[in-house]
This record gives structure tokens, C-alpha cells and sequence, in this order.
């Protein structure tokens, strides 16, 4: 467990068991990972079985997984699919991501019988949105509405404006590229929420997606508390993103930064 660990309030770098003190009284654990880093993929199976160690059966939300591979997931979880076969039906999937850095991860899950949840929207929806807009009949499809997909921070669109400003492309307009990233957050945070609010997750609940989805708090998180707000439901949070460490730190960027 030598992670290089950033208390971001204080400035200081912190032991992994001071670390994992922190988190027991947190209801959410968002970690924004620089994806497939080894490092990182250390980090998370090492927070994982050290929250177990202490008693606790965190459920897992992933971004890797769209909503529609929940079942998969389910029947892997349960022992039904075996390792070989649930990483070529993966495979045969839209994500993209490189399961065997994850894998890890989802046989803590499994062996201790927790819960894992595939949280994202289908890549080829959220590439559909970057170049079309929304479609109302996709929408209805996956439960969510337009009005709270475009319902966002300021600062969340203009985070995006940058980033889009920096990599335009000629076929992407930047409001749909702000709507397709918005798009994912939304049902990312749609996931979480009603899987909290319906008592159906395992406490705490632990967030992995990348870091662009939750840091300065926006996106993810922000829609989540959204959402339990409106279903009057209260719950702490605590996010950790994965930072290099030569770049420079920010204020309110996460609670506590993974230095690789």
C-alpha cells in the first residue's frame, strides 16, 4: 500500500491507514481515476479490501459498465458466467475499456459478495448526442429527461466549453459536446441515486469513473445530490481523484489526491 496520498485541505501527504479513516463516515466514495494506470487499479483494490477488512460491504458503481450490461454483471457477481467467458462477452461490447485492468477489482467484489453496478449510458448513445443532439425516443428508452440533462452548474459548462475549445472537431457542435458528456453524467448519477434512494445498495457506495466526471465536485457528484435532494434524502460524500504528481494542485479539486 505505498500510494502517495494528498490531503488537498491540508496540503499534506497522508498514510493510506489515516487515509482510509476518512471514508468510513461517507456515504458516497467518488474516485476519479486516470484510466488503466496500474497504479491506480492498485489504489482501488487496496481501498476496497481495506473498507472490507473493516467490516464494511461497500456496493461498487462502475463507468465501464452500461446500464444494459447489468445483467451480465449480475450473473458474473453470482458465479453463473465464468472469468474467460464474462471477459469475451465484454469484449463483444461498445465500451472500449481493457476489462483485464479491472478484473481485479470486480473478484474482490465477487468473492465477498458485493454488489456491482454498471452505471453509463451506451457509448454509441453518447456518441449518437455528439453528433445529432438528443433524441426524445432514447430518452424514454433509458427513463431520464431532457430538461435534467441540461440542468448543470455554469461552471460544469464552461469546464466543458475549455476542454472543447482545446480539441474542437469540425462535426461536433460544442453545445452537443457539452449535451453527450451531460448525457453520461446524467445517467451515471441517475444509477446511483435511484439505486440509494430505492435501499437497494450496499453502504458505502463506492463511484469509479474517470476524473473529467466528478472533479471541482461538478457532474456526477453534483447530479447526484441534485437528485437526493429532491427525493429528500441526505448523504455525505468524499472524492479522491488521481493527479500526477508534477501538475499543479487546485483548490476544491478533490478532497484528497492519488499522486502517480
Amino acid at each position: 500500500m505505498n500510494h502517495r496520498i494528498l490531503n488537498s485541505r491540508t496540503n499534506t501527504v497522508v498514510g493510506f491507514n489515516t487515509f482510509l479513516e476518512s471514508l468510513k463516515t461517507r456515504d458516497i466514495i467518488y474516485i476519479g481515476e486516470l484510466h488503466q494506470i496500474p497504479q491506480v487499479l492498485s489504489f482501488q483494490a487496496d481501498v476496497l479490501s481495506g473498507l472490507l477488512n473493516e467490516g464494511f460491504k461497500p456496493a461498487i458503481g462502475l463507468e465501464m459498465f452500461n446500464v444494459l450490461q447489468q445483467e451480465m454483471l449480475d450473473y458474473y457477481m453470482a458465479g453463473i458466467i465464468p472469468s474467460g467467458q464474462f471477459s469475451n462477452l465484454y469484449e463483444l461490447g461498445p465500451e472500449g475499456f481493457d476489462l483485464s485492468h479491472y478484473i481485479k477489482i470486480i473478484k474482490i467484489a465477487r468473492k465477498n459478495r458485493l454488489t456491482a453496478i454498471g452505471l453509463n449510458i451506451p457509448r454509441s448513445i453518447a456518441a449518437a448526442v455528439a453528433k445529432h443532439g438528443l433524441d426524445k425516443r432514447e430518452l424514454e428508452c433509458f427513463h431520464l429527461r431532457e430538461d435534467e440533462i441540461k440542468n448543470c452548474s455554469n461552471q460544469y459548462k464552461k469546464s466543458l466549453s475549455n476542454i472543447y475549445r482545446k480539441h474542437p472537431h469540425a462535426e461536433i457542435t460544442e453545445e452537443n459536446f457539452i449535451l453527450a458528456q451531460s448525457i453520461k453524467d446524467e445517467m451515471m448519477a441517475e444509477t446511483i441515486a435511484h439505486r440509494i434512494t430505492s435501499d437497494k445498495a450496499q453502504m458505502p457506495f463506492i463511484v469509479i469513473a474517470g476524473r473529467g466526471h466528478m472533479e471541482y465536485g461538478l457532474g456526477i457528484p453534483e447530479r447526484v445530490k441534485q437528485k437526493l435532494s429532491t427525493a429528500g434524502k441526505s448523504v455525505s460524500d468524499i472524492m479522491i481523484i488521481t493527479a500526477y504528481d508534477d501538475e499543479p494542485i487546485k483548490k476544491g479539486m478533490a478532497d484528497y489526491m492519488l499522486l502517480i
